[in-house]
């Protein structure tokens, strides 16, 4: 089913205009029952939950792993070092992600029942944090911009996409960050999120969106 045109939530001007899309809207209570019902017809399901900055990506992902019995991991532990960050990878929609990375030693792993190991990255101190065994389940999620290029969406089960006003994402940025911090996200992080929406068509045909059209009190 074909959606009407909707305006995009980005804050610079050159997303503001209606965008069409083939995507179903759901509420979360759909979402639980849905992911449940493919959970029980599957070994392990994959689920992506995918979405502009401060949408609320994690805070959804943790009540879902909470309910369901599943797991998370954050995209955000998957960037690449600051020494990849050369213009020639970050000129690449989605760059910088190290997605082969997270599908190397995430995914790929996950689907096939096999233990599932994780070296985090902390982007603040530009090192690898040791290596940690995820807890044994049959459902995991994986939150954060990024999520949807094609080294890991091929194996998703589930894709989400958290659809959150511009005027609500950017309260809670406002909250959380510094002034130099901000100036970061809107002429930085921002600019590659809408580069690798657009490239990607994100939301695309085969994802649930979800809209939120009111903050809630633990922003993330």
């Amino acid at each position: 089913m074909t959606e009407k045109c909707y305006e995009s939530n980005f804050p610079d001007k050159e997303h503001t205009a209606c965008r069409g899309i083939s995507a179903e809207r759901i509420s979360g209570m759909e979402v639980l029952r849905s992911i449940g019902e493919k959970a029980a017809g599957v070994n392990r399901l994959l689920v992506t939950l995918d979405g502009p900055c401060a949408s609320g990506k994690t805070t959804l992902a943790r009540k879902l792993a909470r309910v369901l019995g599943g797991d998370v991991v954050p995209t955000d532990d998957y960037v690449i070092p600051h020494a990849q960050k050369t213009p020639e990878r970050l000129a690449v929609p989605g760059g910088n992600c190290d997605a082969e990375r997270l599908a190397r030693e995430v995914v790929i792993p996950f689907k096939n029942g096999l233990p599932v190991r994780t070296r985090r990255y902390d982007f603040r101190n530009d090192a690898f944090l040791p290596e940690e065994q995820l807890p044994d389940t049959r459902i995991l999620i994986l939150e954060g911009s990024y999520c949807n290029l094609p080294a890991i969406r091929k194996y998703a089960d589930v894709r989400l996409f958290l659809n959150t006003p511009w005027e609500i994402r950017e309260a809670r940025l406002l909250l959380r960050e510094s002034a130099a911090s901000m100036r970061q996200f809107r002429e930085r992080w921002i600019p590659l999120e809408n580069a690798y929406f657009d490239a990607y068509h994100l939301p695309d045909d085969g994802m649930w969106v979800m809209n939120t059209l009111k903050d809630e009190p633990d922003p993330a």
